[in-house]
């Protein structure tokens, strides 16, 4: 996903958590999400899909949505999204993204029981609290506290052992599917094999027909409690050890370029995105591109991505940009 979605499908779905939590319209509260699910599942960058007016004819973006767009590209943020962030204690907000915590929660805590920063909520619950709530008793209490230390121990990094095997398992059950699917690897960081290890990412290739059906199948692996997002490009889960686990599909022909895109590092895509820029070319994780007329070059696989720059193909160990790139040229 660009990271330019990534951050506005973020604050759209930030400003529905905090007006759910205000009380306020539910119209509203409903397209905010909906704005947050199109720009997730928005094929391309959404800077680019605004200025080309794809934005404009698609359903469920209307004029305010776009202005406030608009607002994000030009300055990097939204004033409605910062006027509502100060009506919510931003310690609260961050509780948001753990599993089982949702902006009715946090309201009853804020109203009823006068909590204002994490640590008093997780204490509230610690110390039954909220069993004086209706409808709110200790087994909930119980589940919200596991989901917030799954949550915790998620920000965490993890050995590359640790890791591996974690995939593994995931790829396993994936193969039940294996008929809806062309390729699959592990991406990011571990298919560099660094020692630590953040988010497990998966990348399949598929027909676009098959897509919804491999993230259906993937939602429902018997080790994840909780599904955070659902999609027909990408989905992720959380583990029982709280690992969380991405999977992103996209289709044959961008194959190579999408390994290339999401494995990484940072460094060495800029750069390569780069090169490209000087003779002519546009990277992404669809393809490689004539910048002037949008000419599909390739992407099918890695070394044609590497190929069109005029590189060797280039390990996923020492992609780093540390000086592997000067050697493939």
């Amino acid at each position: 996903m660009f990271k330019k979605n990534q951050e506005i499908a973020k604050i759209f779905e930030r400003m529905a958590d905090i007006l759910e939590f205000l009380g306020e319209n539910p119209y509203r509260i409903r397209a905010y999400r909906r704005v947050a699910n199109l720009i997730t599942e928005l094929p391309e960058d959404v800077e680019k899909a605004f200025f080309t007016k794809k934005l404009h004819r698609m359903s469920g973006i209307g004029e305010s949505t776009l202005l406030k767009i608009e607002e994000f590209l030009k300055t990097g943020t939204v004033k409605k999204y910062e006027e509502l962030r100060k009506m919510v204690p931003e310690s609260l907000l961050e509780l948001l993204d753990a599993p089982g915590v949702g902006p009715k929660t946090l309201k009853i805590a804020y109203e009823k029981l006068g909590i204002r920063t994490k640590e008093e909520f997780i204490n509230a619950l610690k110390e039954g609290k909220f069993n004086k709530i209706r409808g709110f008793g200790p087994a909930k209490a119980v589940k919200i506290l596991r989901g917030i230390e799954i949550w915790e121990k998620s920000k965490e990094r993890i050995h590359l052992v640790e890791a591996y095997f974690m995939a593994q398992e995931v790829l396993e059950y994936m193969k039940k599917v294996k008929h809806l699917i062309e390729d699959v690897s592990i991406a990011g960081s571990l298919r560099r094999r660094k020692e630590t290890i953040g988010d497990i990412d998966l990348l399949i290739s598929a027909k676009k027909e098959n897509w919804l059906k491999i993230h259906e199948h993937f939602t429902k692996f018997p080790g994840s409690i909780e599904v955070l997002a659902k999609g027909e490009t990408k989905s992720s889960i959380i583990l029982e050890s709280g690992r969380q686990v991405d999977l992103r599909t996209v289709e044959p022909s961008s194959w190579g370029a999408a390994l290339q895109y999401f494995t990484g590092s940072k460094q060495h895509n800029i750069r390569i995105r780069d090169i490209g820029k000087e003779k002519g070319l546009k990277i992404n994780e669809y393809g490689v591109f004539k910048a002037d007329t949008e000419e599909k070059l390739g992407g099918k696989t890695e070394e044609e991505v590497y190929n069109l720059l005029g590189m060797q193909w280039i390990p996923p160990e020492i992609r780093e940009d540390w000086g592997e790139i000067e050697l493939a040229l």
